[in-house]
């Protein structure tokens, strides 16, 4: 045992120093404290209470005055009788607790220096948690906090980086770099934000698909999917065409612009080398928007498709709570005796039917006599027994089963065979018209052969698009991303406005302005 009760760490095996040789990260003391097993709440309430202090004074906490603010603790959660009993020996070892605490290297003990006499026979210790404890502690603080604050910051995340983009345009245009540096400091400022709440998201979604479903996972996941959808999915579909763009642009300005950015913010005698590091550190935050916004297969997107795809799994589970009411239930076996009983083809097959399922044989009079039971309940006939009391949860729950087997669930594994394989179908089939259509790509559409009924059913998606696109003055061209997300269009105009193109398809024909599409797959 070591200062503090606490136990000693069991040796090491041979072969897991080499991890740490290796490179690996390993254990870290600092967090001992939270795993303790004996004085785990003495430890995180110490720590806690100096890292509070930390906000009024940074001299460190001397013991009288860590006694005393444990002591306010402590009373104000379970009263001062109690809190007496808590904060004196042996229950509370202080001095003892915090030696511990040094070891790990979570606080930095001192003395003050003794002035007077009294100096000499008080505790002149002083406390401060280090660096790492103080990071620890503080996200261990702010863990349990609610993620609305940080989903409420991403609300307009998409729109205000399309903004501060076109700003840092704007200025580097007109040589403005302070400008520049303004607005792009607040590009990844948001751009953190929105990183963290997707975070949030994920992980969240990943915890409530994991495991048999209940009803703290299914509302957990429903609050997820609704928050990204009113918070954040239609920010995306609206604004990364114009975040690709402006991306675009920053990638033909060259480093040239980065360096510029980062002198802004630099002493005028900073070195080469720290002008080189911040430029690289302002590039890096290009090649973030580029993977969220800009790339073949975009986080943004990959976002969409995840929530996409938990949607089918809050359902599912959503409609097994409710058939299920909660609990376990005989209902499904219920369901297939009586189908079995009802496709009997008479009553006696019927009558055998139920007797097989529930046990409830004829009598049968077999040869000899059998002995005499003996006298007591046995003897008791059914019809005059007394009635056996019924609890109210059983009355309440009267599908429920009280015991026996667990209560089956029907199988439907050939039904969700035959789905899963009309699903792969479908995706083969959809998969097929997409590479056929996309090798019509770069030609005007009366040029294009008959379409397919898988083409015709894309083509529609990306027509009613492209219909809706605004153009400009300066270009006619249309860029736009299809209602589902699947394709990027960019639809150049006629040569003349007047030319039109007939697109035979097996529901008829399609007229319309003889566009050039360019089709690339989101």
């Amino acid at each position: 045992m070591s200062a503090g009760g606490e136990r000693e760490r069991a040796p090491e095996q041979p072969g897991l120093r080499r991890w740490e040789l290796a490179g690996f990260p390993g254990r870290m003391e600092i967090a001992s404290y939270l795993t303790a097993q004996d004085h785990a709440a003495q430890y995180r309430l110490i720590v806690d209470v100096l890292f509070e202090a930390q906000a009024v004074t940074l001299t460190g906490v001397g013991r009288d005055e860590l006694l005393a603010a444990l002591g306010e603790r402590v009373e104000s959660v379970v009263g001062v009788p109690r809190a007496r009993d808590l904060l004196t020996l042996p229950v509370l070892d202080l001095d003892a607790r915090m030696q511990q605490l040094a070891k790990w290297g979570v606080v930095h003990s001192w003395q003050d220096q003794a002035r007077t006499e009294a100096d000499f026979v008080r505790s002149r210790d002083r406390y401060q948690l280090t660096t790492d404890a103080a990071d620890l502690h503080g996200w261990l603080r702010e863990r349990g906090d609610d993620q609305s604050a940080m989903t409420s910051a991403a609300a307009f995340a998409p729109a205000v980086i399309a903004d501060r983009l076109n700003e840092v345009l704007e200025a580097v245009t007109g040589k403005d770099y302070p400008a520049a540096a303004q607005a792009w400091s607040q590009v990844g400022t948001t751009l953190k934000t929105m990183a963290d709440a997707a975070r949030v998201w994920q992980s969240r979604m990943a915890s409530a698909l994991a495991g048999a479903p209940d009803e703290g996972k299914i509302e957990r996941l429903r609050e997820t999917v609704m928050s990204y959808i009113t918070v954040w999915g239609a920010g995306i579909d609206t604004y990364t065409a114009r975040i690709r763009d402006a991306v675009g642009e920053l990638d033909r300005l060259g480093p040239q612009l980065w360096r510029e950015v980062a002198v802004v913010g630099l002493d005028p005698g900073a070195g080469e080398e720290l002008i080189s590091k911040m430029a690289q550190v302002h590039e890096a935050g290009v090649d973030t928007l580029r993977a969220w916004f800009a790339g073949p297969d975009t986080q943004a997107s990959r976002l969409r498709r995840q929530v996409r795809n938990a949607v089918s799994p809050l359902l599912r589970g959503t409609r097994a709570l409710l058939s299920t009411g909660g609990h376990i239930t005989r209902q499904a076996e219920l369901f297939r005796v009586a189908a079995a009983i009802e496709e009997a083809p008479d009553d006696q097959a019927a009558w055998r039917m139920w007797c097989q399922t529930t046990g409830q044989w004829s009598a049968q009079h077999l040869p000899g006599e059998s002995a005499d039971p003996p006298v007591g309940a046995a003897r008791t006939s059914f019809w005059e027994a007394p009635p056996v009391p019924i609890d109210a949860v059983a009355r309440q729950r009267a599908r429920g089963s009280s015991g026996g087997p667990a209560g089956q669930v029907p199988n439907r594994r050939v039904a969700r065979d035959q789905a899963r394989w009309l699903l792969d179908q479908q995706r083969r089939e959809q998969s097929a018209a997409e590479d056929l259509l996309a090798a019509r790509s770069g030609s005007a559409l009366s040029s294009w052969a008959p379409l397919g009924l898988g083409e015709a059913a894309l083509f529609w998606g990306i027509l009613a698009a492209v219909g809706s696109a605004r153009t400009t003055q300066e270009s006619q061209v249309r860029r736009v991303t299809t209602a589902d997300g699947r394709w990027q269009v960019i639809a150049h105009p006629p040569a003349r406005p007047t030319e039109s193109a007939c697109v035979r398809t097996p529901a008829g024909d399609i007229v319309c302005p003889d566009w050039t599409l360019e089709l690339i797959p989101a």
